[in-house]
């Protein structure tokens, strides 16, 4: 009888060993979201796992057996590149989250790597915003910090300092803790007297706990994201070529941190340089791909990469205007073939917006008798008809007529989604402005009083 039983506790053990781990998903409120897909993160790559549609209002996943620790990423809306990421240490995850602020409105009800990861998240940034808060009232003061104020930012360091330890003390043994403790932020001891020496203690320590080397590390997000947060959120100015300046400096201590360990600067240049171009900063677009990008081995280059980034920036400002076909005069030309002004207004409008209808003359009125301006007009239409008719009226302008509307190839090369929308050109037909509106757009070409 005892063997039996041994036998069957050996056979439960075996099982357990051999089970396949379950990860549920909730996204709580969810009306729009059906499909999700699970990847694990290998460095720069994110490796398929699998994907699953919503059923009874959860997403269910079973992890494969034998798949290994780490940083798993939840893609749940591809069209906007969202997603949230969960450890995966040999158990089971059971979670929910807001669509719209996964990482703040996380509830683990399984999983005890990512309830602690969890907690520790919630727990140290509340105490960190307390404390920063205290720094932001000296800082901002006319007068030397009071013994009350000091000893308030004394206590709240003591209080942040001891929730640290607890948590790196509770994570002993779990994957968790790596993260946990590259996450320690540095605080003075003291209250900074300026904003500038508050930003140049954050500088100095910033890597203080910031291993570019770690294994575990590398197979997630938390490298990337203390990159970004370097160069993004640390430098300030109102200037912008100062802050450029700034950014500058900070991408090349941040590839000094890094050294030699392409795999993790190819990611780190990578989301530089997407984010970059998202805000249409092509100066420093420019430097990081001539400084650092272009200078990586092969291997770890993209030219597919590259071309996604250039896409971005095909209308930012200081970008020569993407080219397009359109008649003048009777004969066939092109965008960059024009000559004899010093501006060149494209507008893109339609016949079937209303909107348009009322600004579009306004425009023409305003532009008709300007001889350094040249306005082309695309009309984006699912016919001629509307067009042949409305364009009558606009005759000192080039009207192109766009067909297939939002399809068409020049509404997508400038990358239109409403009507209407306004480039403003220089006489080499570079972007030097995009108003949102025709106010914005008269404002720009007022007479000098």
């Amino acid at each position: 009888m005892i063997k039996k039983i041994a036998l069957a506790c050996l056979f439960l053990v075996s099982i357990t060993i051999h089970a396949q781990d379950s990860l549920k998903v909730k996204i709580a409120p969810n009306n729009v979201y059906k499909w999700m897909m699970l990847y694990k993160l290998n460095g720069a790559k994110q490796q398929y796992v699998a994907n699953t549609t919503l059923e009874n209002e959860e997403f269910n996943f079973v992890i494969p057996e034998n798949s290994e620790s780490g940083m798993y990423r939840l893609f749940y809306d591809n069209k906007n590149g969202r997603y949230f990421d969960v450890i995966y240490n040999q158990e089971a995850i059971d979670v929910t989250f807001d669509a719209s602020s996964p990482e703040k409105s996380a509830v683990f009800a399984m999983s005890e790597e990512n309830k602690l990861y969890q907690s520790y998240l919630n727990s140290i940034e509340s105490q960190q915003l307390k404390l920063d808060s205290i720094q932001i009232v000296n800082v901002n003061s006319t007068t030397p910090a009071s013994i009350v104020l000091e000893e308030m930012y004394q206590k709240r360091l003591e209080k942040l300092v001891g929730l640290q330890d607890y948590f790196e003390k509770e994570a002993s043994g779990k994957l968790a803790q790596e993260f946990i403790k590259t996450n320690r932020k540095y605080n003075s001891p003291k209250l900074a007297v300026s904003v500038g020496e508050y930003l140049k203690n954050m500088q100095s320590h910033f890597f203080d706990n910031v291993d570019f080397n770690n294994k575990k590390l590398i197979n997630s997000s938390l490298l990337v994201d203390k990159s970004m947060e370097y160069v993004f959120y640390i430098n300030s100015s109102d200037d912008v070529e100062t802050l450029q300046n700034l950014r500058k400096k900070s991408i090349s201590e941040l590839m000094d941190k890094i050294g030699d360990n392409n795999l993790i600067k190819s990611e780190v240049l990578s989301s530089l340089l997407y984010a970059l171009a998202g805000q249409e900063e092509l100066e420093l677009v420019d430097f990081v791909k001539e400084n650092y990008y272009n200078k990586l081995p092969e291997e770890f280059k993209s030219t597919k990469f590259l071309n996604t980034v250039n896409d971005l920036l095909k209308t930012a400002i200081g970008s020569v205007a993407p080219n397009f076909l359109l008649k003048e005069e009777g004969k066939s030309t092109d965008l960059l073939q024009l000559s004899g002004s010093e501006n060149y207004i494209i507008t893109f409008w339609s016949t079937t917006c209303s909107h348009c209808l009322k600004e579009i003359p306004k425009l023409y009125a305003f532009t008709k008798d300007m001889e350094n301006v040249k306005v082309i007009a695309i009309a984006l239409e699912d016919d001629k008809y509307g067009f042949d008719h409305h364009t009558q009226d606009l005759s000192n302008w080039i009207n192109v007529l766009g067909l297939m509307k939002w399809k068409n190839q020049i509404a997508r090369d400038y990358d239109i989604h409403s009507t209407p929308s306004y480039f403003v050109l220089d006489k080499d037909k570079k972007i030097i402005a995009k108003p949102e509106e025709l106010e914005d757009v008269q404002e720009l070409f007022k007479p000098e009083e």
